[in-house]
């Protein structure tokens, strides 16, 4: 296909695995303020690009049929530097959006959302589309990040019902892949275990119900949402609800049951060389969930298969399972 996707935060651990996948099908521009850390390869370029100025960003879409907004300041930094969270948070995905809608060439935009929008305490029901919002129920540290991924899908939203290009959000669950973030609990508890240290899971949080995607799973997301906009074969509507996906496995796990998804996967891909211990470590912290809440709830991910093809998702044990044996082929 001839067209370029620009990716705005290319170089974290989503946006350079989307610019790897997608490169096989279109032509990829990086846009971001630091360079990517691995060299770049295939039909892949970067640009850097600040979208915490309009102009600057305006200008480094100018060559762009679609935009894949990925960029985000994270946990800690959003605690520590809130100024620049806001910034880039809300301020930068404003600016992406308006550059999207004042570009002629440019097809629409994808934002890269979170699960992290619908809370972490008190889930009950059906988790679909319609969920809602609930920054409230996170732990402290994540309110921030929660709110900024909530006020940039009402950015968006705003802009899908009042443009006629397509503005679209895929909200995802925590990812797990070979290059994830050092600071999420399967990585954490991955490099642990491969140590032949304890697996360590938090008492407070041990039974918090966890909802995750598989980046390879991410990528075909992303790209069926791509193709369809690029093609011209999504209609706009009334509500822009219907151009909202979420990419989770359907079935939810607990942070203690990763942690033995871990163990498991440790033991068996190092041919019961590493036996890791769990641990349950008890800061003091009021406990938070209780084992049956995994229970309370149910996933719908209907709209992936009849919007977005999407009929079939790994697993987080098929997850795991492949970044440890991987991880321990290395060492």
């Amino acid at each position: 296909m001839d067209y370029t996707i620009g990716i705005v935060g290319g170089s974290g651990f989503v946006g350079y695995s989307l610019a790897k996948f997608l490169s096989e099908s279109f032509h990829i521009k990086i846009l971001d303020i630091k360079q990517p850390s691995n060299q770049l390869s295939g039909d892949v370029e970067y640009v850097p690009c600040d979208i915490r100025n309009y102009e600057h960003a305006k200008s480094c879409f100018k060559d762009v049929d679609l935009v894949i907004h990925a960029s985000i300041v994270q946990i800690p930094l959003i605690n520590e530097q809130k100024r620049l969270g806001y910034e880039v948070n809300v301020v930068g995905t404003q600016n992406v959006c308006r550059a999207v809608e004042e570009n002629a060439r440019i097809k629409g935009m994808i934002l890269t959302g979170s699960w992290h929008t619908i809370g972490e305490r008190e889930l009950r029901g059906i988790i679909d589309e319609e969920f809602g919002f609930r920054p409230d129920k996170v732990e402290e540290r994540a309110r921030l990040y929660a709110l900024s991924k909530i006020a940039q899908e009402s950015i968006v939203r705003f802009y899908d019902e009042m443009s006629d290009k397509i503005y679209g959000i895929i909200r995802m669950g925590t990812v797990l892949g070979e290059s994830m973030p050092e600071k999420t609990a399967a990585n954490i508890f991955i490099e642990k275990g491969l140590r032949g240290e304890a697996i360590t899971p938090f008492k407070h949080s041990m039974y918090r119900p966890m909802l995750y995607v598989d980046i390879e799973d991410v990528c075909r997301v992303y790209k069926n949402f791509s193709t369809k906009i690029l093609n011209g074969q999504l209609e706009k509507g009334e509500n822009s609800l219907k151009h909202i996906v979420n990419a989770y496995y359907p079935k939810p796990i607990t942070i203690l049951e990763l942690a033995e998804i871990v163990k498991r996967a440790i033991i068996k891909f190092s041919n019961g060389n590493i036996q890791p211990k769990i641990e349950i470590i008890d800061t003091g912290q009021p406990t938070l969930f209780t084992k049956d809440d995994v229970k309370k709830i149910k996933v719908d991910i209907s709209r992936l298969k009849n919007f977005l093809d999407i009929n079939d998702m790994k697993s987080p044990e098929e997850s795991i399972n492949r970044i440890v044996k991987h991880r321990i082929q290395k060492i």
